[in-house]
C-alpha cells in the first residue's frame, strides 16, 4: 500500500470514528467533547506559534475559535439564569482573547483562555451521572 493511500484510508477511518461517536454520544458527551476539541486545537495553535508557523497556528485557532462559537451559542439563557449568563460571557472573553492571542502570537493568551476551558471542562464532567446520560428531552423535562 503507497503513502498516499495509506493516508487516505487513515482519513476516512478517522472521519468514520468521528462520525460515530458524535451520531452515538449524548448532549453531555457532546458538549465534553467539544472542550476536548478546543483545549487540543488552542495547544497547538501554542505549538505552532512557537514554531513561526502562521498558517497551521491560524488554522488551529480558527477551529478553536469555531468551538467556542458553538458553546457560546449553545448557552441556554432562557433556562440557565445567572449561570447560563456567566458562562455566556466566560465564552464571550475567551474569544475575544483568542482573537488577541492570534494578532500577537501571545502564548500567554492561549494558555489563560486553556485555564478557563480546562476549569470549567473539569466541572461539566464532575457533573452528576444523571444529567450526563440523559438525552436533550430528558434533561429538558428535568429541568421543568
Amino acid at each position: 500500500m503507497n503513502l498516499a493511500l495509506k493516508k487516505q484510508f487513515i482519513k476516512q477511518y478517522s472521519d468514520n470514528y468521528v462520525e460515530t461517536a458524535v451520531s452515538e454520544a449524548t448532549p453531555h458527551k457532546l458538549v465534553e467533547m467539544l472542550y476536548d476539541a478546543a483545549t487540543r486545537n488552542i495547544k497547538l495553535a501554542k505549538v505552532f506559534i512557537q514554531q513561526g508557523n502562521n498558517e497551521k497556528k491560524s488554522e488551529h485557532i480558527n477551529k478553536a475559535l469555531a468551538i467556542i462559537n458553538a458553546l457560546r451559542a449553545g448557552v441556554d439563557m432562557d433556562k440557565g439564569g445567572e449561570v447560563a449568563g456567566n458562562l455566556f460571557d466566560l465564552y464571550d472573553y475567551c474569544y475575544r482573547r483568542l482573537f488577541e492571542a492570534s494578532l500577537k502570537n501571545d502564548t500567554e493568551v492561549l494558555d489563560e483562555i486553556l485555564s478557563h476551558i480546562t476549569s470549567v471542562s473539569e466541572a461539566w464532567k464532575d457533573m452528576p451521572e444523571n444529567y450526563r446520560r440523559a438525552s436533550k428531552a430528558q434533561i429538558d423535562q428535568m429541568s421543568a
